[in-house]
């Protein structure tokens, strides 16, 4: 008798444990469209991992199949620890190289508190901006003119580069301090 209850109790934790994770996946089934550039150039956030495809028609395809044939991951690579899938085109295998290269490039937001403080995650880096100019500009660019890097100084040992204004010296002591609280 014991057993019997036993044996319903783990099948009853397993069925309402199932039940929670069918719920939590329907919530991102959808593949969330983050950034293109031309036609060659998608990135997707889908199921807390980003896709990197190289094409319009791939592109569709994964939307509406949320399948990549062939792909190339690397555990880690995204902005938020995320894991990255690039696409390999079966005719041009070498396009991956390129996906890859303009995916590190690209500044994605890791943190900001406005104009104030905002943080971005570029070749494998974090940098440090203190105002609505710079951020705007870094963004579009992911340049910054004047900046002071410390190497390892990030989270998970990461470069860190702040800001430097040469007309406001105060900003990179503010910006230190604010990134190491």
């Amino acid at each position: 008798m014991k057993k019997l209850n036993l044996l319903l109790l783990v099948l009853l934790i397993i069925i309402s444990g199932c039940a929670g994770t069918s719920t939590q996946t329907d919530k991102s089934d959808q593949a969330k469209l983050l950034m293109s550039r031309d036609a060659n150039f998608y990135v997707y956030d889908y199921m807390g991992r980003h896709y990197v495809l190289a094409s319009e028609e791939s592109s569709s395809s994964f939307v509406s199949t949320h399948v990549v044939p062939y792909t190339k991951t690397i555990l880690g690579a995204g902005p938020h620890g995320e894991t990255v899938i690039f696409e390999v085109a079966k005719k041009d295998p070498e396009s991956v190289e390129r996906l890859m290269a303009t995916y590190e490039s690209i500044p994605f937001l890791v943190e900001t508190t406005g104009d104030d403080y905002t943080v971005y995650k570029s070749h494998g880096r974090l940098y440090v901006i203190g105002d609505a100019e710079m951020k705007q500009s870094f963004a579009a660019n992911g340049h910054m003119p004047y900046a002071k890097t410390i190497l390892g100084a990030g989270p998970a040992g990461e470069t860190v580069v702040y800001q430097i204004d040469p007309k406001n010296p105060e900003l990179e002591n503010r910006l230190m301090k604010k990134f190491q609280e």
